[in-house]
């Protein structure tokens, strides 16, 4: 892995830029040429202030300094965020890289919850038995609900085994999430967070029979997914709508359908036989 100043001349150099231009006001030009040779640091707001000038947001800045790779670390968030909890072999898959980073890095605390949520959503994929998925993740609930504040990841993780709780427990948790949303609404994947949010609880209200709440959850789901361009969550809004119709004694099926098509149109094969499962049991 290149030094920081390192990747930073091979950016200004592909930009076309000179030491002077994109030194002023921030270094003089020897001490920007020390940390291009990586004979120095700088502080964090003279970086900022340098990645500014070459038009290189951070998150890039650190995917070109390792490789044009993600880390190891940053690559199992990214896979959690868009990880699908119904399919066993992606779960494993992730588990494995989780245990992996951990060999060197087990004080990682963020990864060791990552890991047991992982564990939890396994074992409901293999057994479909919610209680003993619900007490492996038990522990990861009871800790972030003492923080203050939650960031992007925790707000993931409580989205993600917010199902397996029982409703009291879940809208109590929902209300966690949402107060902390509101701080990220402009931020990105928070859209896409909030919908997965509203699709969780829209499974547990149809699961306790509450068709009618579950109805008005998918209509605000349905919204997000349209503005967001989602259009496969936007498939499994459109089943769920039918059946909740259906519940409620009116006529569902037409929504059923165009929820199948869609999802068949988009071959999302295995989300789809997912969702049908859940109209057998509904």
């Amino acid at each position: 892995m290149k030094g920081y100043g390192e990747t930073i001349k091979q950016i200004r150099i592909s930009k076309g830029y000179t030491q002077k231009h994109v030194a002023a006001h921030l270094l003089t030009q020897g001490a920007y040429s020390k940390f291009e040779n990586n004979n120095t640091e700088i502080n964090l707001g003279t970086m900022h202030g340098i990645l500014q000038r070459l038009g290189i947001p951070f998150d890039e800045f650190y995917y070109i300094q390792n490789g044009y790779q993600y880390s190891q670390r940053d690559e199992i968030i990214i896979q959690f965020y868009r990880v699908n909890t119904h399919d066993e072999v992606l779960l494993e898959g992730l588990w494995k890289k989780c245990q992996h980073y951990l060999k060197e890095n087990k004080d990682d605390l963020q990864i060791n919850h990552i890991a047991t949520i992982l564990d939890g959503l396994i074992i409901l994929a293999k057994t479909n038995d919610l209680e003993q998925a619900k007490t492996i993740v038990e522990p990861v609930w009871y800790d972030l609900s003492k923080h203050n504040q939650l960031f992007v990841t925790e707000l993931y993780m409580l989205t993600t085994i917010l199902f397996l709780f029982p409703l009291p427990t879940v809208l109590q948790i929902k209300q966690f999430i949402l107060r902390h949303i509101t701080m990220y609404e402009n931020f990105q994947n928070v859209s896409r967070l909030h919908i997965h949010l509203l699709m969780n609880i829209t499974f547990l209200l149809m699961r306790n029979k509450n068709y009618a709440k579950a109805r008005t959850e998918i209509l605000n789901t349905i919204i997000l997914c349209k503005k967001e361009n989602d259009f496969a969550l936007l498939g499994i809004c459109y089943i769920r709508k039918g059946i909740c119709l259906n519940r409620l004694g009116l006529v569902g099926e037409k929504w059923i359908r165009k929820g199948r098509n869609l999802l068949n149109v988009l071959e999302q094969s295995t989300l789809l036989e997912t969702i049908e499962q859940d109209m057998k049991r509904f």
